[in-house]
């Protein structure tokens, strides 16, 4: 831990349960000075209050006021679209299949479902919580590819499931070019494979078991990241929660849900955003809409770098000011 306390926000609307005021007091006591919210505003506004190292958030907010839209979900989506380094943990016990392809999408530094406990190590989890803290506190990420390097023309697909292998095969031919190589294997098969051969792993499986096997596999293909890109496709299956939350705490580009029947067109999408990222973290772009929807004002100064930026990421300026630079 460094030297000084590390600092957490912790966004939950039931702050008297026995799991939130039995987590918070055991943060404390690990050495984390932790702020408590209750509501998504409080949360957002004090974003800008306070430099926080992490934030936990809780999912379901339906104890607050009515006219609070969206859920925790949507605010790690607000504080990762700000600062694309935020390190945020969901925390949650109501979440549902949807909610954990969005929160591995948005790039959440963990998920941590209340009820769950780790048969491995037999933590509970709120130390399964502590785990994650400390980590986010302490772990330095992958050294980023040099500026201007790159990706491989290689794609590396790790299936064997023909349902799923062909329209992939389409997808990637139809982001990436007829030229990329595509290279076929299975899961077991990733052991003998040089991974950072390639520009994009894509793997696609029904489902995941957690078996050591299938654990230590999935582990070394997240590993390399962000060096290929790695996406990852599965069926969103209430039964195979633990599986996907493993893969969504080891932080794949891309978490696409298999049961969607426009997965193809998802795949072919998140292709196109990894070969513009590979190497780098993902940058979102701040939804202002939403934030004035749930009552939030930026501080005047960034709500006025925000609108200074058009459609294509640009600064924009009016010709007036351009004569007066020019002149």
């Amino acid at each position: 831990m460094s030297e000084r306390n590390p600092k957490i926000l912790f966004m939950d609307d039931e702050p008297t349960s026995d799991i939130v005021t039995h987590a918070v007091e055991r943060l404390r006591t690990a050495g984390f000075v932790v702020d408590f919210v209750e509501t998504m505003s409080e949360a957002i506004e004090a974003y800008y209050q306070k430099y926080y190292d992490v934030f936990i958030l809780d999912i379901d907010m339906s104890h607050q006021a009515a006219d609070q839209e969206g859920d925790g979900v949507k605010v790690l989506k607000r504080f990762i679209s700000l600062h694309n380094q935020t390190r945020v943990i969901l925390f949650s016990g109501a979440g549902t299949v949807q909610h954990w392809f969005q929160a591995a999408n948005a790039h959440c530094y963990a998920y941590v479902h209340k009820l769950d406990n780790d048969p491995t190590t037999g933590e509970d989890s709120i130390e399964i919580l502590l785990r994650q803290v400390r980590a986010a506190t302490t772990e330095i990420g992958p050294p980023m590819i040099p500026l201007g390097v790159l990706a491989p023309t290689k794609v590396l697909l790790i299936g064997g499931d023909s349902e799923f292998d062909a329209p992939a095969r389409t997808a990637i031919h139809a982001a990436l070019g007829e030229d990329w190589v595509i290279d076929a294997i299975a899961l077991d098969q990733v052991h003998t494979t040089e991974l950072t051969a390639y520009g994009a792993l894509v793997l696609l499986q029904r489902t995941f078991s957690t078996r050591a096997t299938v654990c230590e596999a999935l582990a070394k293909v997240l590993a390399v990241a962000p060096q290929p890109q790695t996406l990852i496709g599965c069926e969103g299956r209430d039964q195979s929660r633990p599986s996907i939350l493993y893969i969504a705490n080891r932080h794949p580009f891309r978490l696409l849900e298999l049961s969607d029947s426009a997965w193809p067109q998802r795949l072919q999408q998140a292709l196109r955003d990894a070969r513009l990222w590979y190497g780098k973290p993902e940058i979102f772009e701040a939804d202002m809409d939403a934030l004035r929807r749930i009552h939030i004002t930026l501080p005047e100064d960034i709500a006025v770098q925000w609108e200074d930026f058009d459609d294509d990421g640009l600064i924009t300026f009016d010709e007036e000011d351009a004569e007066v630079s020019g002149s």
